[in-house]
């Protein structure tokens, strides 16, 4: 076998990007408050830009050079021309699509690191997942046979809050019509998932999955501490549990710290919502004609202009070589900033306006009349991929007869109705909601009955789906609402 250095020449795919262009995504997914941040770094770094007090809106948009061949010399060597901002978002989104392999023949396949770039930018700011999400998403990849993975789907489908199992395993069997080896394999299963501890159905066994976990077999001081005596740990010390149990005081203040540190609620993190402040970047509000029109709103966002000051030193033929050439590439990022923005804006709009357009029911009559929406729908009206609506609506607010709410709030799936249409899946959360809150206290609904009731208004839907709703909605199960 030769042992040495060669050279080969190999082709493979490889996406780059330009810093512009990545530039121009960051500015079309953030939300207003790190959009202004972004902004003052701009007017920082480059002495071309500067903020414009007052006027119209637009300031925003990027004059053109009032000599057409100030920048010749250095578009020449850039990868950007400052006039191509459409087409160069349209080719980002083109490459951004997944691509089969006999488009380009002869290549070998994208290497995990190109696609790992890829899948970066494919990515939208998305809401903290939950914890049916997590569990669902391990459930996907566990090896489960399809009978395993129906219960399992029951079995995460009637987690609580806390992510303990909320029935006995014997319904489970019942509702999802699988024997009952099938639903103890499917929960075994679910109880080797993350975050340890889900799955349990009391705090014992909670803590008992989690010290397996950590090595701890049923035989060690901390488990048998947990087994035998868990209603005293709270309430005793150290020295009268090692007299109890017949350990050294020393082994079980080590166990106490072990037990100190398990999670006795591995859900509730999923559930924690801190406070978020958010501004609206547009409003749809009615018009005397019975229709909705859209407002874009320009509170505390800068305007920018190009200073004329710089663009007359560009123009100055005294104005040195090296000068000229600094100056023409910072007005040329000067404008691409402010182009991105107004495309930001426009975006904005654009997708304000099929909201509007769709949800009138709902901004006359409140959520039991939002209609469902998809993003593929929305960016093929608006003439955009679908991953530029993604990255539009995270975490951008717009205000509505009925409220502020994040653009993402409008997308959502559908149920089928009685009669053959279709509800949004926020409708069905506000109907059990509504169900939850009228029901007897003495004798709060199941979630089984709920299913009854809401078929009964029309509504099809599982029971899996109902315990999901109502989680969160953040109401615990029938048992615990008494």
């Amino acid at each position: 076998m030769t042992q040495g250095m060669f050279q080969t020449t190999q082709m493979r795919h490889e996406m780059r990007l330009a810093p512009r262009m990545m530039q121009a995504l960051r500015f079309l997914q953030v939300p207003i408050p790190e959009l202004r941040d972004l902004i003052r770094q701009e007017l920082e770094q480059n002495p071309v830009l500067e903020e414009k007090l007052g006027g119209t809106d637009e300031a925003m948009l990027a004059p053109e050079p009032r000599t057409a061949g100030s920048f010749d010399e250095v578009d020449q060597e850039n990868d950007f021309e400052p006039d191509d901002f459409g087409r160069e978002i349209d080719a980002l989104e083109k490459m951004l699509e997944p691509r089969p392999l006999e488009d380009a023949p002869g290549l070998p396949p994208p290497t995990p690191e190109a696609e790992e770039k890829r899948q970066f930018f494919m990515d939208s700011l998305t809401a903290p997942p939950t914890l049916h999400a997590v569990l669902e998403e391990q459930m996907a990849e566990s090896g489960l046979d399809d009978d395993q993975k129906q219960a399992g789907e029951y079995i995460i489908g009637n987690l609580d809050e806390n992510g303990w199992l909320t029935v006995d395993l014997e319904e489970v069997a019942n509702e999802s019509g699988m024997p009952r080896e099938v639903v103890e394999a499917a929960l075994r299963m679910v109880q080797d998932f993350d975050p340890a501890g889900v799955g349990a159905r009391d705090l014992r066994e909670c803590l008992l999955i989690q010290l397996r976990r950590l090595g701890h077999g049923v035989d060690s001081p901390a488990a048998r501490l947990v087994a035998v005596h868990l209603e005293e740990l709270g309430n005793t010390t150290a020295a009268s549990l090692a007299a109890q149990t017949g350990r050294d005081e020393a082994e079980v203040s080590a166990a106490l710290k072990v037990i100190a540190g398990l999670d006795p609620k591995p859900g509730a993190r999923f559930s924690d919502s801190p406070a978020i402040y958010v501004t609206a970047e547009a409003e749809i509000r009615p018009t005397s004609e019975g229709g909705y029109e859209i407002e874009m709103l320009r509170d505390a966002m800068p305007r920018l202009r190009i200073s004329a000051e710089y663009e007359s030193m560009l123009e100055d033929p005294e104005t040195a070589k090296e000068a000229r050439t600094y100056l023409a590439e910072k007005i040329r990022s000067g404008k691409f900033v402010m182009e991105s923005l107004h495309q930001r804006r426009e975006t904005i709009r654009k997708i304000a306006q099929e909201v509007a357009a769709a949800q009138g029911e709902f901004f006359r009559r409140g959520i039991s009349r939002l209609k469902p929406m998809t993003m593929g729908e929305v960016a093929g009206k608006i003439g955009v991929h679908e991953t530029t609506v993604g990255r539009a609506v995270s975490g951008k607010y717009v205000r509505t007869p009925q409220g502020v709410f994040e653009l993402r709030f409008f997308f959502t799936g559908g149920l089928k109705t009685a009669d053959g249409g279709a509800i949004s899946t926020e409708a069905v959360k506000e109907a059990v909601a509504k169900l939850i809150a009228s029901e007897d206290v003495r004798h709060p609904l199941s979630d089984q009955a709920m299913v009854e009731k809401l078929t009964a208004q029309g509504y099809q839907v599982a029971r899996r789906t109902v315990a999901k709703y109502r989680e969160q909605l953040g109401f615990p199960p029938a048992h615990k609402r008494k």
